[in-house]
């Protein structure tokens, strides 16, 4: 599973900067290297999302099986294809695209970006959907997809009458850009503390796990580096792996510091962990600040996990985040996606997380 990941280029010339004239004054670098609001010419802001579109179907079946059992290994495999079409994911794309085109983000992060077939018919294709829905909407994004864990596996048939199952699979990460913003740079670093597994078909492989970036500048000089994470959910490795983001995001800065000076940063993500955890304790002190913290906006409950397929659902995890550097205030942060609508099949969640958003002002200080 583990495959050569775009690789960070140092001394890249990034191309359209502009002159200096043309771009908002950068943030203010503190003395300990953190970023901070810097008073602007001018302000400006940015709505940005995360969201975790949710596989719909239990991961475990398809890390954790017992390899010497090819009858588990087929009705587990079973059960993934018969999870995932009960819930909807057709539809589920559709009321994800209503809910991203009504909250004008400009930049939204995606996990658990599915791509899943049973041999040659297709069961989902979260990020081609999501394409043409938000097309038909008139929402004009840009999209680039990471891919990670691909994978073929055939799991043999425990009695001659049944036949071979082959099952087609990756899922990832996605940044979505709107068209006010030009991406200079995009791209993936891997992570290095990842979960031993077994696959169906007794291959023994690791998790994939890494952070997404992109280098934005708008058309009137506003420029933003974005990150897009999914940390992993066992706590050893959710907590190496933020402190290999913030290596990973600090490594970047120097490099491009010559080329690109951002107005401001941000984290998108799901980062299995609650606040007062590790990991956002970590990233608090490396100078991210919680955009949702800042808001003082409730609770901000973003996992309710359950069935897709319940009319109500008990948010009560708030394990999805936004996060900035360089921001001077929150004008707003909310939560969409988080209700059940009722379809003809019944009633359906697009997610068990909901999508956070936030809008960042930068620029100017409040």
């Amino acid at each position: 599973m583990r495959h050569i990941l775009s690789s960070l280029a140092l001394g890249l010339v990034l191309w359209g900067c502009g002159s200096d004239s043309d771009i908002i004054p950068p943030m203010q670098v503190e003395r300990l290297g953190r970023e901070s609001c810097k008073e602007g010419t001018r302000p400006d802001s940015l709505v940005a999302g995360s969201w975790n579109l949710a596989v719909g179907f239990d991961v475990k079946d398809l890390f954790f099986v017992d390899p010497d059992s090819t009858a588990v290994i087929y009705r587990r495999a079973e059960k993934i294809f018969a999870d995932a079409r009960r819930n909807q994911p057709r539809e589920r794309i559709r009321l994800m695209a209503r809910e991203i085109a009504a909250s004008h983000a400009e930049v939204v992060g995606l996990q658990e970006v599915l791509y899943l077939a049973k041999g040659d018919t297709l069961i989902a294709n979260f990020l081609d959907t999501l394409k043409s829905d938000l097309a038909l909407l008139g929402a004009n994004y840009k999209f680039y997809l990471r891919p990670l864990n691909v994978q073929t596996m055939r799991m043999r048939p425990p009695t001659p009458l049944q036949d071979t199952l082959v099952m087609h699979f990756k899922e990832g990460q996605a940044l979505l850009v709107s068209d006010r913003f030009d991406v200079l740079q995009e791209g993936l670093l891997a992570y290095s503390n990842v979960i031993p597994v077994t696959l169906p078909g007794g291959v023994h492989t690791v998790t994939e796990r890494a952070v997404q970036w992109a280098l934005l500048r708008a058309k009137d000089g506003f420029q933003v580096e974005v990150w897009n994470t999914h940390l992993e959910i066992l706590q050893f490795q959710t907590t190496a792996q933020t402190g290999e983001f913030l290596s990973l995001s600090d490594s970047l800065r120097a490099a491009k510091v010559a080329q690109f000076s951002p107005s401001g940063r941000v984290f998108l993500g799901d980062i299995n962990n609650v606040p007062g955890d590790a990991s956002p304790t970590m990233l608090l002190n490396a100078g991210w600040k919680d955009s949702w913290d800042e808001g003082r906006l409730g609770l901000g409950y973003t996992y309710g996990g359950g069935s897709l397929r319940d009319s109500v659902k008990n948010f009560h995890q708030r394990i999805d985040r936004v996060m900035h550097q360089g921001g001077c205030s929150i004008d707003s942060a909310w939560l969409v996606g988080n209700k059940a609508t009722l379809t003809d099949s019944g009633w359906l969640f697009p997610s068990d997380h909901a999508l956070v958003l936030a809008k960042i002002r930068y620029g100017i200080r409040p």
